[in-house]
């Protein structure tokens, strides 16, 4: 394996950290060589998912910075030994690391990851990239989402394509036909960490395994065009969100408002929102796309991925695994990439999707 790159992410379900091995050819096609997920404590998980409520104090800040930084570590060293590799023919780590607040439009923008890259570097022995999003907001953009550059990169011999990734947050990178092509991508709306909060609240389970618990719900049109009604969907790109804006208090502010809904059919509403806030993001676009591929988590949920088909229509809807990277390790494969733009001091972000004043070069190297 030559010129191999390590990506590190959580995304915003933060259920552990995807960790995946990847080499890339000159026209920017990656080469999976193995993957895994090192699974968040549970407790661990709820903090990062209570961290605003509980008020935090810095010292607590700072302790969940270093013990998501030794998770981090852990999963990349565990990768290593899996792949029977060392920090020798590593050329670097990209770590996105765990987002805990997102606020690019508040009067002093910021975006906060926690992970220490100086304890990964340190605990690897490995050349770590991060903070990939402090640049583009310095530069006035969103900080988010950043992977729209590699989507193309990929998959840009692909006319009118949007690739949709199914996180904790779904998100959209879009391009047509033209030279040079329109590039778009930002934010829909809630995907699966809505829908995991409440199974959580009612299953006692970490998720909706396959949307099973849902599909024998009912969609309750009433709630939908309420939940329909939050600001975000109805804002212009650039735009990035985060969990906190489509949190479980929010769903119970709603639900408080209106009728009882039994909780299966409040599934069955949530996923049915996933799917029109995809269906509405994509005609709030100025680019018309002839397909859509997905990724993330959300891909592994029949009734999402039923749903949002049908929304599409007559636009293909397909899963990223024929096109040589699983479904579920694009975005690692995505900041392993990133880190290898910037190692080779080249422009990471697109400022027509974040909305940033000129393209960057993205992150701080963090050497062992």
């Amino acid at each position: 394996m030559n010129s191999v790159y390590l990506g590190l992410i959580s995304g915003t379900s933060a259920d552990g950290v995807d960790a995946c091995a990847v080499s890339f050819d000159e026209h920017h096609q990656p080469q999976q060589h193995g993957a895994l997920t090192l699974a968040y404590d549970p407790e661990l998980r709820q903090t990062i998912f209570t961290v605003q409520e509980r008020n935090m104090s810095l010292h607590e800040l700072g302790q969940l910075d270093t013990r998501i930084g030794e998770y981090f570590a852990s999963a990349a060293i565990q990768l290593m030994r899996t792949l029977s590799i060392d920090s020798a023919s590593i050329v670097a780590i990209g770590s996105h690391g765990q987002t805990l607040l997102h606020r690019p439009d508040c009067s002093y923008p910021y975006s906060l990851q926690l992970g220490n890259p100086s304890l990964i570097a340190e605990r690897t022995q490995t050349t770590t990239v991060a903070h990939f999003r402090q640049k583009d907001i310095a530069a006035g953009g969103q900080g988010a989402p950043l992977v729209p550059a590699f989507h193309h990169a990929w998959l840009g011999h692909l006319h009118n394509t949007a690739l949709l990734n199914l996180g904790g947050i779904a998100n959209l990178s879009l391009w047509d036909q033209a030279s040079p092509p329109t590039l778009e991508g930002f934010d829909s709306g809630p995907a699966n960490s809505l829908i995991d909060a409440w199974c959580s609240r009612h299953l006692q389970q970490a998720y909706d395994n396959d949307g099973q618990w849902a599909r024998r719900g009912q969609i309750d049109t009433a709630l939908l065009a309420r939940l329909l009604k939050h600001e975000y969907f109805h804002q212009r790109p650039p735009k990035s969100t985060h969990i906190d804006q489509f949190s479980i208090q929010w769903l119970d502010e709603v639900l408080a408002s209106a009728a009882r809904v039994n909780p299966q059919d409040v599934a069955a509403t949530l996923v049915e929102l996933t799917a029109v806030s995809v269906q509405q993001a994509l005609q709030q676009s100025s680019v018309t796309v002839e397909r859509v591929i997905a990724c993330g988590g959300g891909c592994r949920n029949s009734l999402m991925m039923e749903r949002i088909a049908r929304r599409l229509g007559e636009v293909k809807l397909e899963v990223c695994d024929s096109y040589g990277i699983s479904a579920d390790w694009v975005e690692a494969v995505a900041f392993a990439w990133l880190a290898q733009q910037t190692l080779g001091k080249r422009i990471g972000n697109v400022p027509s999707v974040t909305g940033a004043r000129h393209g960057c070069i993205l992150g701080g190297i963090f050497y062992p």
